[in-house]
């Protein structure tokens, strides 16, 4: 009887394992939902912090290829990625609240240097981009920074309203103790416990945010323009191979008579005539004195502009959703405060009523907490809010930066 062989399993890469761990959470399974944007730019390049390296030697050769393959994925809609990407663990590890304290810090100190250096606008100010895409560009770094500011803003009324809760939980302890000691209270009402998020903050961050969503259709406007330029560059080069493949039949003809000569000559002609022309209406017009040296350079240059044009359009993106869902949340947590400021007002009126006192502080009690933690709430999407205009800023930065 023939002995069995046993097949013994190798045991698993540790190396590949590590890397597939590190990079599972950012790149979920992709629907079937067609869309412009991929997912590694938004998820990866936008809010995804960065992995540390590790000492690997064959780590990144992992890396490429396991990138190459999600490239290579079909594309998510860019409302799809929003909602899926907002939920990935590498945000939960952002939004631990002994991280996002240094992580905010760390990042509006980069904000104040991370400006526009005269070199990096005569790299964005290239012979194919044309004034409409400058000014949009313009438009979006300024619109950035003014969400910066209005982060900085919200940091501070947040720390207010925090230190707020102390006087309004002192008041409503007071009450207690009155009710405990069988005395009416003799109550102030806590005008300490003022509201932060005034009228003015919120009508800013809708104008900032309006201000995102013009950027956003400018971008884009200019980023649908930029490709029927790239299929018009396409059909060009068609058209001139298939008539050069004419010309050549018509030379291949020439020995059959005089007629078949003038054939030759006429289509090429036309063909020349024809390509010029339409290179000459395709080409935008551009502010440097050298002109390109071929389609070849013009389609280069136009597929620069177009990747640099949805880089900004996904970073506008982002940062509109996220001060959208901020703006949401600012006028919640204003309401509440007033709520529960109505309901300290009432109580210090009505100090002689004694129970109906005592119910009306159980129910503030209760509010006021509920508050506390839309604070807690708001405070984590302004952080993440920041890190999303740090990466997004960067990432269109070093689209620009690139050699067209």
């Amino acid at each position: 009887m023939q002995a069995r062989t046993r097949t013994r399993l190798k045991p698993p890469n540790p190396e590949r394992a590590c890397i597939y761990k590190a990079w599972i959470p950012l790149h979920s399974k992709p629907s079937k939902a067609a869309g412009r944007y991929s997912t590694t730019a938004l998820r990866a390049a936008l809010l995804a912090p960065p992995e540390e390296p590790r000492s690997s030697p064959s780590k990144d050769s992992y890396v490429h290829t396991y990138m190459a393959a999600v490239q290579a994925q079909e594309a998510l809609h860019i409302e799809e990625e929003y909602n899926s990407m907002i939920r990935s663990q590498s945000n939960v590890c952002f939004l631990s609240k002994k991280q996002r304290s240094r992580e905010m810090r760390a990042l509006l100190e980069a904000q104040e240097d991370l400006t526009i250096s005269p070199v990096l606008h005569n790299m964005m100010v290239h012979r194919r981009t044309s004034s409409e895409i400058e000014l949009a560009m313009a438009d979006y770094f300024d619109a950035s920074v003014e969400a910066l500011e209005m982060c900085r803003q919200l940091l501070q009324n947040i720390k207010d309203a925090q230190s707020n809760y102390q006087c309004m939980d002192s008041f409503v302890a007071s009450i207690s103790a009155a009710g405990c000691a069988g005395a009416p209270p003799a109550l102030n009402f806590p005008y300490c416990r003022s509201n932060p998020f005034s009228t003015t903050t919120r009508s800013n961050l809708r104008s900032i945010h309006d201000r995102y969503f013009c950027v956003l259709q400018s971008i884009r406007s200019s980023h649908r323009r930029v490709g029927r330029k790239l299929k018009m560059v396409k059909a060009v080069k068609k058209l001139s191979r298939a008539l050069l493949v004419v010309a050549g039949g018509a030379a291949a003809a020439a020995a059959l008579g005089t007629g078949a000569h003038l054939l030759f000559f006429g289509l090429i002609l036309i063909g020349t005539a024809t390509a010029g022309a339409l290179k000459t209406w395709i080409a935008p017009r551009g502010r440097g004195t050298k002109k390109p040296s071929g389609s070849k350079t013009m389609s280069s240059s136009l597929l620069r502009l177009h990747e640099q044009l949805d880089a900004a359009a996904k970073g506008t993106y982002v940062l509109g959703q996220d001060l959208d869902t901020v703006s949401n949340l600012v006028a919640r947590l204003s309401d509440a405060i007033e709520r529960d400021n109505a309901m300290a007002r009432w109580c210090a009126e009505r100090a002689d009523e004694g129970s109906s006192v005592l119910e009306m502080a159980n129910e503030l009690r209760r509010s006021c907490s509920s508050s506390r933690s839309l604070t807690d709430e708001l405070e984590e999407h302004v952080s993440m809010f920041l890190a999303t205009i740090h990466r997004a800023r960067l990432l269109v930065i070093r689209e620009f930066s690139k050699k067209a």
